[in-house]
């Protein structure tokens, strides 16, 4: 039996010790999240009454795994920098071409992203899911939940009965920026920041909580919509909203949302090919957040760049995936449980289909109607299951099985903390019954 399991194990007999407890305290949980700060677009967030448990050691190996993937990402971006026919791989039009190639990588490889993965607690295997470097996000409501964590009986006496840690993602990034900052304008200066989306589609209270933290540090800072930045073509300066001149963004918008929207955004661009803000998140990470870098690992041409352990490193953890063709569909409706169909470049699993999910009739009916264009095959990799207590298929409170999928927050190369979520079905999105669930790091 595997630390995990003994630590899940001991928690869930705790919970299941006292019912009327559980389903009280599992309440109070759900109605401080109502009234929390983890607030997206009117919804909060869903949760269950066990936290996410991983061992220190788990995550140090997790946080070694890292170094060898952005080793091998750096040689990716090499390649794409300086060959033109490895860059013609990713098919990126020429409006994205040029910001990714007027980015730096040098300043930062990937400033944030979040690396998402299926983690086998029993053997330790894992796939990767996604790579997220655009617009990375959910700190808060890790924050949040352990906050709410703390109406629970059992979590207060299992914190008391072991060393543990939460995972602390907002000071840590306010130390990571101005170290970014400082690196590329060779200043011990502080920055002046501007957090910025499209506030119709961002995570507004997160970055007002963002903005909190960088106050609180000594950095000024401000959110706001990216359409009402205003540039300075003669001063070389960008300016919020309020007036102030910004030093750095804090780029929360993706990519694929600035090239839809790309005739609103001009102050902004107008600025950093100016290199009269730094852009803390450049375009540069569009090669790694796009879901075809998937494609790009497995390519000829990506291996031959690779030393021997990190083409093993590849086909261990990067699932196959190709472009969907027209001579896939046979294969494809054939094993419908191998396979998932994903759009190159979305974000919340937006055009997401998995053949598990679906009847042999619905599937045939998704594969024959998705574009041949824009979208990726893969192997389909089951999540790992665990128990919980929470609400179940049914609507009703009670003890479930669980699919996982494990995020590892990165800042500048280091591992941060982890994202955990759950789901009733093997596809892990909102769209679905996902649950975000805080993680809790125990030192075993």
């Amino acid at each position: 039996m595997t630390d995990l399991q003994t630590l899940n194990e001991a928690y869930l007999a705790a919970a299941a010790s006292d019912p009327e407890r559980l389903a009280r305290e599992f309440d109070e949980i759900t109605e401080y999240m109502k009234a929390s700060t983890a607030i997206h677009h009117g919804e909060y967030v869903r949760t269950c009454y066990m936290p996410k448990l991983f061992t220190e050691k788990v995550f140090r190996r997790f946080a070694e795994d890292i170094r060898t993937l952005y080793g091998i990402l750096g040689k990716v971006m090499g390649a794409y920098y300086r060959d033109p026919a490895y860059r013609a791989l990713f098919g990126f039009d020429k409006v994205a071409e040029e910001l990714i190639l007027r980015a730096d990588p040098a300043v930062s490889l990937l400033p944030m992203a979040r690396i998402d993965f299926f983690y086998n607690e029993q053997t330790g295997a894992y796939k990767y899911c996604e790579f997220n470097t655009d617009g990375t996000s959910a700190m808060n409501e890790d924050r949040e939940l352990n906050l709410a964590q703390q109406l629970s009986t059992v979590y207060r006496n299992f914190r008391a009965a072991h060393t543990t840690r939460t995972c602390e993602l907002f000071e840590s990034w306010v130390r990571t920026l101005c170290a970014v900052y400082q690196r590329a304008r060779h200043t011990d200066q502080l920055p002046y920041v501007a957090i910025v989306d499209f506030m119709d589609c961002g995570t507004v209270n997160e970055f007002e909580v963002f903005q909190g933290f960088f106050v609180e540090q000594g950095v000024p800072a401000e959110v706001c919509d990216l359409r009402s930045l205003r540039y300075n073509a003669e001063e070389k300066v960008l300016y919020g909203p309020g007036g102030h001149k910004i030093d750095a963004i804090y780029r929360r918008a993706v990519t694929s949302d600035i090239l839809e929207r790309y005739a609103e955004c001009g102050p902004l661009l107008a600025a950093v090919r100016d290199d009269a803000v730094l852009l803390v998140g450049d375009f540069h990470t569009q090669l790694v957040h796009n879901k075809t870098i998937f494609r790009i690992l497995h390519e000829p041409q990506t291996q031959t760049l690779l030393t021997a352990e990190e083409r093993a490193f590849v086909d261990a953890h990067v699932p196959l995936t190709k472009t969907f063709a027209a001579s896939d569909i046979p294969r494809v409706l054939a094993d419908k449980d191998a396979w998932i169909l994903k759009p190159l470049d979305s974000y919340a699993s937006r055009g997401v289909h998995a053949g598990v999910e679906c009847t042999n009739e619905e599937w045939e009916t998704i594969v024959r109607s998705t574009p041949l264009e824009g979208y990726l095959l893969q192997e389909f990799y089951r999540p790992f299951v665990t128990e919980n207590y929470g609400i179940g298929p049914d609507g009703t409170f009670g003890r479930n099985r669980y699919y996982n999928l494990t995020g590892v927050y990165v800042y500048d190369g280091v591992a941060q903390g982890i994202y955990s979520r759950v789901s009733l079905s093997p596809i892990i999105s909102s769209q679905y019954s996902e649950k975000t669930l805080p993680t809790l790091l125990v030192d075993e």
